[in-house]
Formats: C-alpha cells, structure tokens, sequence
C-alpha cells in the first residue's frame, strides 16, 4: 500500500528538483564560461604587423620639415600655389625633397652638390625643385644659393619666369644679399652695396617698402 505512494512521492519531489533556481543556473553558467573563453581567445591571436613604410616615402616628408611654409615665411610673396606637398615625384619640389632628404640622412650635406643640383633644375624650367634647393643651401650657409636667391627677389633682377616670387621685394632681396656677402661672397658685396644705394633713393621718394627697410639700417 505504501509503495505507490513512495514512488509518486519520489516523482514529485524529482520534478521539484528540476524547477529549483539553482539548477536553472547551471546552463547560464556554462553558456558564460564559453562566451568569456571565446573573448580571450580572440583576444589572444595576434594581429597583423603594421606595414613597413618604404623607404622611399620617407624622404620627401624629411625635406617637408625643412621647406614647409614655416621655413619659408621669409619670403612672402612666394607663390605657393607652384609648390605642392606631398611625396608624388611627379610633384613639384618632389625631386629636391628627395635629394636633400637623401644627404640628411646619409649625414653628409654637399651643398655644392645641392646647389649644382638647382642650377639644373632650374635650366630644366624646374622651379619648385631649383627654388627648394637653393633655399635648403643658402640657409646652410652656401653663399652662391645666397646670391641667386637676392637676384631672384631683387627689383633689378627678378624674372616671374625664373622665380617662385610673384613679385620682387626689397627686403628679401636684401636679407638674401645680406647672407651671402657675410659669407665672403664678393659678388653679393657688390649688389648689397647697389640695393642700399637704390633703396636711399626710393625711399627719398616716397617708396613705403625702401623706407621700411632703410630704417633697419640706422
């Protein structure tokens, strides 16, 4: 007689185990664990290795911090628009980035060769790349970059089809001048002499830059 009842009893009490939380929470638990082994290990394969940068694309960024628009600031009237960033060759300015970056880093700087290098570019009709290596140089010291560079902002000598400046300006061209004649150049000696003497004049004349510039001088 009491048989029956056990086995109901037992059934029953089975049933109640089944619907208990702490069981409903064993699945949950697991399905947890599984998710948090599959995060870490996607976490732990190991992404691909950043490409290299050619070496090629390096240099022209070099030469940019050296001939960006805060190193030329000097020359304002500098028609900017013919000098493109960038690190195309097909660019122009690309081939002097390259070269002077070339020099920077092998840790030998041939200013003769940089400024051999911009006589021919400019021969070539090349004017970015003549005026980036001349600047490069004559701010090193190279007295020749020096003169061309007066001569181009120079009143007396300046040719829009030679030069990067939309115009002349006395006060680069004598900064330019300036340089180069500190550095022994006889030639810039000369022409220094010169733009002082037809400045007094312009000045006298009622010139707004000459008068500017010639009150440096005192």
């Amino acid at each position: 007689m009491n048989e029956p009842l056990r086995d109901s009893e037992i059934a029953d009490s089975g049933d109640i185990d089944e619907d208990r939380p702490e069981r409903r929470l064993v699945p949950q638990i697991l399905i947890g664990v599984v998710v948090l082994l599959t995060l870490i290990g996607v976490l732990l394969v190991p992404g691909e290795a950043p490409e290299e940068t050619p070496a090629g694309t390096e240099a022209p960024s070099l030469l940019g911090e050296q001939t960006n628009q805060s190193r030329t600031d000097g020359d304002p009237n500098i028609d900017r628009s013919r000098i493109e960033s960038g690190t195309g060759l097909s660019q122009p300015g690309a081939q002097a980035r390259a070269l002077i970056a070339s020099q920077r880093t092998s840790g030998e700087t041939d200013l003769e060769a940089l400024h051999a290098a911009a006589v021919e570019a400019e021969s070539a009709g090349n004017l970015a790349d003549a005026y980036l290596l001349y600047f490069f140089a004559a701010r090193e010291g190279h007295a020749a970059s020096a003169l061309v560079l007066g001569n181009q902002a120079d009143p007396a000598g300046h040719d829009p089809a030679k030069s990067l400046l939309a115009s002349a300006d006395l006060i680069q061209a004598h900064k330019w001048y300036q340089m180069a004649a500190q550095s022994g150049n006889d030639e810039a000696q000369e022409r220094l002499a010169d733009l002082r003497a037809r400045v007094t004049q312009l000045a006298a004349q009622g010139d707004p830059q000459a008068q500017q510039l010639a009150l440096t001088w005192r």
